[in-house]
């Protein structure tokens, strides 16, 4: 009897240990599996460096052959007309020409209606598209001159692009990566601690708006304005170092 007391007590003492021990070893801090999460940003203002016009030209005829020599008659007018305001042979291209029936709905006496075969409608669109912004902004916004020639245009807002968007990019996520070392080392020395090796990094989506354009807005997808001439680039790295 006094032989089983002593084995429970052991045990019981032993439990206590081993219990005290797994306690201790879940509040402390283990070095090395410490880590500071952190998000750092950069931005950086740019001027677009292209543009692209986008016009559209369009006939109806009753006859197919009909739509497609006068598209193809107006088509020629068109360019010959940005030639002679300025524009590079180079510069300009044409859409392929497209032709469609046309019909009109017609109502009957009896209250019915029906859709009646109106004609073929051709169209076709002029691009231009030039690093020389300034001539072209000023050129586009005469094109509607072309009505008095009786071409039916109409003309879309010019677009701005960036050719060296891939070096912006990379630029500006080194400048975000050094961003959030910065922030973790700053996080860790108020705790006393030192920031350690980079445990992981995700790369935030690329967002470009116009420089002073109010409705522009941030989205999970990206921004990505064409409608500034000066813009604006932002994007953000998410990293994690281990703390010691």
């Amino acid at each position: 009897m006094k032989n089983n007391q002593i084995i429970i007590s052991s045990l019981l003492a032993v439990s206590f240990a081993l219990g005290c021990w797994f306690i201790g070893k879940g509040f402390s801090r283990k070095p090395g599996n410490e880590y500071v999460s952190v998000t750092g940003m950069a931005e950086e203002s740019f001027s677009s460096d292209l543009v692209q016009f986008t016009g559209n030209f369009s006939e109806k005829c009753s006859e197919i052959k009909e739509a497609y020599q006068a598209i193809k008659s107006q088509a020629a007018v068109v360019k010959k007309y940005f030639i002679s305001k300025g524009v590079k042979a180079d510069e300009i291209s044409m859409s392929t020409l497209s032709i469609d029936k046309e019909f009109d709905w017609v109502s009957g006496e009896n209250g019915y209606g029906r859709n009646v075969f109106s004609g073929y409608k051709a169209s076709q669109a002029v691009y231009i598209k030039s690093i020389r912004i300034d001539a072209i902004e000023a050129i586009t916004r005469e094109s509607m001159e072309l009505i008095e020639q009786g071409i039916e245009f109409s003309a879309g807002s010019p677009e701005y692009y960036f050719t060296k968007l891939s070096d912006l990019k990379l630029n500006l996520i080194e400048k975000a990566s050094q961003d959030a070392k910065a922030r973790a080392t700053k996080i860790s020395g108020a705790a006393g601690d030192q920031i350690g090796v980079l445990k992981k990094a995700n790369l935030g989506v690329f967002q470009i708006t116009g420089e002073n354009a109010c409705e522009d807005e941030y989205s999970w997808g990206g921004a990505f304005n064409t409608s500034s001439r000066n813009k604006k680039a932002r994007i953000t790295v998410s990293a994690s170092y281990s703390t010691k």
